[in-house]
């Protein structure tokens, strides 16, 4: 039966949880991607990893230390970028590179069993509980909400930074909120995405949105709408797919999904620029 994926709750879990993750990450993803630091979902997600790797190692709640992990080491990026002093792209490479490390060697010494697959490729479809799906919740409303109040400040400084300093609009502050607010959905989303995923959505619907959408609110609803088709058809794929959805994390068919999106539309806009 088509219709048999609506009769189990798990699978609406993973469906609401896949929805909510699309409206939000597209939202911080435009004001990623048009500062020119996509890189940075990559690294904070690895950081994110460090972060939980520290809080198997001190047998602590993971998801505590990796916020906490991610936000410290989210601001002092940034710090670091803005000085100037150093190319944004080895900043980014050294913070990636270290904290891959951290991980790799605190979760291979720790004592406490570990699910690798789980953290690296996001939970089983089986796996997305209500409190999951509270917290992305939560995390998403405040998310959403901070962007309707300082969009403006956001955009202006996006789009002109000198401007931005002449309207006496205090930079550093709101380059702030947006990398911790980025830096906590990408912890809170690797619990469903996974670290090796997440930093796609983020960055691939904008870039497909980018190809066709004539302003930056534009780019940003119609980067929420391919996000949410594409998440939602990723999740309803890896349910149906022959094999069992706990073996096939939807995350992955979803960032399949947009990637073939954005070859089509790219190539799409190539053929038809020649």
């Amino acid at each position: 039966m088509i219709f048999e994926i609506f009769s189990h709750g798990y699978v609406i879990n993973a469906l609401l949880s896949a929805l909510i993750i699309a409206i939000t990450a597209p939202i911080m993803g435009m004001f990623v991607v048009s500062r020119r630091i996509s890189l940075i979902g990559d690294t904070l997600s690895h950081v994110a990893l460090a972060g939980i790797a520290i809080g198997i190692f001190l047998n602590f709640v993971p998801t505590i230390t990796a916020i906490t992990v991610v936000v410290i080491a989210s601001m002092f990026l940034l710090k670091l970028i803005q000085t100037g002093n150093v190319n944004a792209d080895a900043v980014l490479a050294v913070f990636f590179a270290s904290s891959t490390a951290i991980a790799v060697v605190l979760l291979s010494i720790s004592t406490h069993p570990v699910n690798l697959w789980e953290i690296l490729f996001g939970k089983s479809i089986l796996l997305v509980t209500e409190q999951d799906l509270l917290l992305l919740f939560m995390i998403s409303a405040i998310i959403v909400t901070t962007t309707v109040f300082i969009y403006k400040k956001w955009f202006i400084i996006t789009i002109d930074q000198e401007l931005s300093k002449i309207n006496n609009i205090n930079v550093n502050f709101y380059d702030n909120i947006l990398i911790v607010l980025t830096a906590v959905l990408i912890v809170i989303a690797i619990r469903i995405i996974g670290v090796l995923l997440v930093s796609s959505l983020l960055v691939l619907p904008i870039l497909i949105a980018l190809q066709f959408s004539s302003s930056f609110k534009n780019t940003i609803f119609n980067g929420i709408i391919i996000s949410a088709i594409c998440s939602i058809t990723g999740v309803i794929t890896a349910f149906y797919l022959p094999t069992h959805p706990v073996l096939i994390p939807p995350g992955g068919i979803i960032v399949i999904i947009l990637s073939l999106v954005f070859v089509i539309v790219l190539s799409r806009n190539i053929i038809k620029n020649r």
